[in-house]
């Protein structure tokens, strides 16, 4: 909804429950009145409206439940008449400041779902009949209800238009968008923006597996970063069929991603990204209220991710469209991903039950490998390196990504640092153990690590790789192994 129809809309309905309360003030012969909003939360009654002929009169905005005489009848649910000075004081009244000549108070109350939700007053210097202006009570009652939920109505109608607005503005820029990688984080920050209290995450393929590489900022830590996708769970279906798929969840099922995460709950809407036929990711979407998905946000968020595939597929050409998006030769996640992972990281807010690792891994006989394999077989090694380094293949979440030529990038999510310690030192044993290049040779590998933990700190991504950069640096002359913040 624009600023100018919100503002319109809002004057209006003003407008109306002034003309209500002049009307029915008139009917009632009334000396005064007013309409309170009952605002619970603040513990306060907000004014709306009012009318009065006499000169001394003045109403606050805002009063406090324990400083005016109406905070007895907050739980009003029919009418009530109060004779001053007999059901309540004169000085109660603290809208007159000076003479006051009234003698009766009739409250109105306007009860919504079970809810006193506003009340009226009408002070009279004569006792008011009700039985001779019941049925204009029951009309400006009625009249309430009819406004206040036209109102709501509107209200709710103008936030969809603005649903669409904001969806339109993020379609022109997505489609303008002339790398890869701004158009999957423009992908991600719209539908956040569609799904506010929900949560996006993205699998992609790499390292021979399929595993979650990105999530959006306010996302919960379920399913995990790094998680790889099993058979049997919603994504994995996505992918199969090659359509999405809708589920709410019940007892923790169907899973997301993984029979090992936690945390599955609300419901899920699991979108294959496809260029050519090809699957090159499924975008997940989910929120603990299974009512957020009306037909209207499935609709807008399938065509994001459709409309992204599009825009992909213009900047791959139909000359690329067979490669896998994101992934080096050798398997490894690009640069640009990683990065966009990491920056995305560090401004999350952490969870205590979920630590990340980033490190880079280079290998210290380099020279000695240069020396006795090939282009071909150095090829082949660092495809070999990368599904080995899979922090899947000891059953732990992670990826790896491309630094450069024969130093990889990596995330490791874990629970403790005891996990990523043991995973660190598993595959220097096993590399230093030869590694099987699949062609009847075992060739001895001997890596290095240095790594720091991401904290959700002030800093930027230049700063972890620089300070990633310098413990590899250390790790590789032996000074230093580790970088932490």
């Amino acid at each position: 909804m624009n600023t100018k129809r919100e503002e319109k809309a809002l004057y209006e309905f003003k407008h109306i429950m002034d003309d209500l309360l002049h009307l029915l003030g008139k009917a009632a012969n009334a000396k005064t009145g007013y309409l309170y909003w009952v605002n619970r939360y603040r513990n306060q009654f907000v004014l709306e409206t009012t009318f009065t002929v006499m000169p001394n009169v003045m109403f606050q905005d805002r009063i406090q439940f324990d400083k005016f005489f109406l905070k007895k009848f907050k739980d009003l649910d029919t009418e009530l008449q109060l004779v001053v000075d007999k059901d309540l004081d004169k000085s109660e009244l603290l809208h007159y400041f000076e003479s006051n000549p009234i003698k009766h108070l009739t409250l109105i109350p306007f009860v919504n779902n079970g809810e006193t939700v506003a009340i009226t007053v009408l002070e009279t210097t004569d006792k008011l009949l009700l039985g001779d202006i019941r049925n204009t009570l029951s009309a400006y009652k009625n009249a309430h209800i009819n406004v206040l939920n036209t109102y709501l109505e509107l209200t709710e109608l103008y936030q969809e238009e603005s649903r669409w607005n904001i969806y339109d503005d993020s379609l022109k820029v997505m489609i303008n968008e002339h790398e890869n990688i701004s158009i999957i984080r423009q992908m991600i920050e719209s539908m956040q923006k569609i799904l506010p209290s929900g949560s996006i995450s993205v699998a992609m393929r790499g390292m021979e597996t399929w595993v979650t590489v990105l999530r959006s900022k306010k996302s919960s830590p379920y399913p995990s970063l790094g998680l790889m996708v099993e058979e049997k769970s919603m994504a994995y279906d996505a992918l199969q069929k090659g359509d999405s798929l809708f589920s709410i969840h019940f007892n923790q099922n169907p899973k997301r991603i993984s029979s090992s995460e936690s945390g599955t709950e609300g419901a899920t809407l699991a979108m294959p990204l496809m260029i050519m036929d090809r699957r090159h990711a499924v975008v997940l979407a989910y929120d603990k209220n299974p009512l957020s998905f009306s037909e209207t946000i499935k609709h807008q968020l399938k065509n994001l991710v459709y409309m992204a595939s599009l825009a992909l597929k213009a900047n791959m050409g139909n000359h690329q469209t067979d490669k896998i998006i994101f992934t080096t030769e050798y398997g490894n996640f690009t640069r640009d991903l990683w990065e966009l992972t990491i920056d995305r990281e560090l401004k999350r807010e952490r969870s205590s039950s979920e630590k990340i690792w980033f490190g880079l891994i280079g290998l210290e006989n380099l020279s000695e490998l240069r020396s006795k394999l090939r282009l071909d077989d150095l090829k082949r090694l660092q495809r070999t390196l990368v599904k080995a380094l899979n922090p899947s293949r000891l059953g732990y979440n992670g990826l790896i990504g491309f630094h450069s030529d024969y130093v990889y990038a990596y995330l490791f999510i874990g629970t403790d640092e005891t996990h990523h310690e043991q995973w660190l030192k598993t595959n220097i044993h096993d590399m230093a153990n030869k590694l099987d290049l699949q062609d009847e040779r075992k060739i001895s590998v001997s890596i290095k690590a240095g790594y720091v933990q991401l904290m959700g700190s002030d800093l930027t991504v230049d700063e972890v790789i620089d300070d990633a950069k310098q413990a590899l640096s250390e790790a590789l002359r032996g000074t230093k192994k580790t970088v932490n913040y």
